[in-house]
């Protein structure tokens, strides 16, 4: 996907679909007649010990008693912004719009921080200084003023840096500079506002190509905010099977942000941007239905899809694909790598399309943040009111179960 203006055509499906269509293209690259969940599955801290997998250059912070750590306290229960800043400026206003008035509700539900999703590059002017317009500015402002107003604290990343994604090198003097000009701009603002440096990085900007490119922004951004809280995710789409491979400097006030859209099938089921092998709805959670699910024969699923809903048809839940199993032992992986390299984490998305129905919706949004606060994680569902969204905007309430899911008490 690229939020680039290529044509009407394709900026319009931008617009009109979830950014969430980008995570389909990492598991088509492994989808093949072998379960996708194979490639995908995390060491699980039920089953054996954690061990530590990292280069020699991670150096574990021994303290957790860290400004990373003490920061991590204002980001446990947050919100995504999506579909609203991150695409070009053409469609700003026309989909997913924000008002104070919704930002002063985001507390009153219970978030304590937003993260905002931003598209800083379709605002940079030409090569060398990619000048930021103060358009761009004055949109994030609006938000952050009203945040910190209310007592939320912020995360403003970048978001959907195609170009960094395709060709890191080329890409990285803008991805500095824009940086440069987002510190210098904010350099004065309260600790409650964080940066993350960029989001899901995918395709060519593996783990690896990005330390070095991270330890660089995160000198930039230090020249002007000596203590301002930094997030950071590893590579393949902010994934968690990539901490391993996360090699961050000796910065003691930087959170570690992974995503999870775990049981794919049930989180993304009927989405208009997947495959056929997506399309499959009417898929509960958790499992297994109370009456076995008939695949849909005009898809033509492929066979690890079909054998997926065989498991789903007939395991009890305790070991069903849609359900806590899917994500509860990557979620302990999280908490294990994060105890041992004195990093806090951050779960910067998870969430279900609306095409799940309510209830199920319901529990899997509070089956996920169980496991999470379980692990001592904080989380930031995706999202506000875009295609995954919290709240219904046409009768000014949270969708159903919804706010229990999220703020209820823990079982």
């Amino acid at each position: 996907m690229s939020s680039h203006d290529k044509t009407a055509a394709h900026d319009f499906r931008y617009r009109e679909f979830s950014m969430k269509k980008i995570h389909l293209l990492g598991w088509l690259l492994v989808a093949t007649s072998l379960s996708v969940f194979q490639a995908f599955a995390q060491p699980d801290a039920n089953e054996k010990p954690f061990t530590p997998q990292n280069p020699p250059a991670m150096q574990p912070i021994a303290r957790h008693d860290t400004p990373a750590y003490r920061a991590a306290k204002m980001f446990l229960h947050g919100v995504n912004l999506g579909d609203y800043l991150e695409s070009s400026p053409r469609y700003f206003g026309r989909g997913v719009t924000v008002s104070a008035d919704e930002i002063a509700l985001m507390k009153r539900q219970g978030f304590d921080h937003v993260r905002v999703p931003i598209g800083w590059q379709h605002y940079a002017g030409p090569a060398p200084d990619f000048t930021l317009s103060s358009v761009i500015f004055e949109r994030v402002d609006f938000i952050i003023t009203n945040a910190l107003a209310n007592d939320l604290a912020v995360i403003i990343n970048i978001h959907h840096f195609d170009e960094l994604d395709n060709n890191p090198t080329n890409a990285t003097a803008e991805f500095l500079k824009i940086w440069q000009q987002i510190a210098a701009h904010y350099k004065n603002s309260p600790a409650q506002l964080a940066f993350e440096l960029d989001n899901e990085p995918h395709e060519n900007a593996t783990t690896a190509l990005m330390n070095p490119i991270y330890t660089r922004a995160i000198a930039v951004i230090r020249a002007s905010n000596p203590q301002r809280t930094i997030f950071v995710e590893p590579g393949a789409w902010g994934g968690i099977g990539e901490l391993k491979n996360l090699v961050l400097p000796p910065d003691d006030n930087v959170i570690v942000s992974v995503h999870c859209y775990e049981p794919f099938h049930f989180t993304h089921q009927g989405a208009s941007w997947t495959t056929a092998d997506f399309q499959q709805t009417g898929i509960v959670f958790p499992g297994p239905p109370a009456q076995p699910l008939v695949p849909n024969p005009d898809l033509n699923l492929k066979p690890w899809v079909l054998d997926w809903i065989k498991k789903y048809n007939t395991l009890p839940t305790a070991q069903n694909p849609s359900s806590a199993l899917a994500f509860s032992g990557k979620l302990k992986y999280v908490h294990a790598w994060s105890d041992f390299y004195g990093r806090p984490v951050h779960l910067g998305e998870f969430g279900a399309y609306i095409k799940a129905d309510p209830q199920s919706r319901a529990h899997f949004y509070a089956a996920f943040r169980q496991t999470a606060e379980a692990e001592n994680l904080g989380w930031c569902i995706w999202d506000w009111s875009a295609n995954f969204h919290y709240w219904d905007k046409t009768k000014n309430e949270p969708l159903s179960g919804m706010h229990d899911a999220l703020f209820g008490t823990l079982k």
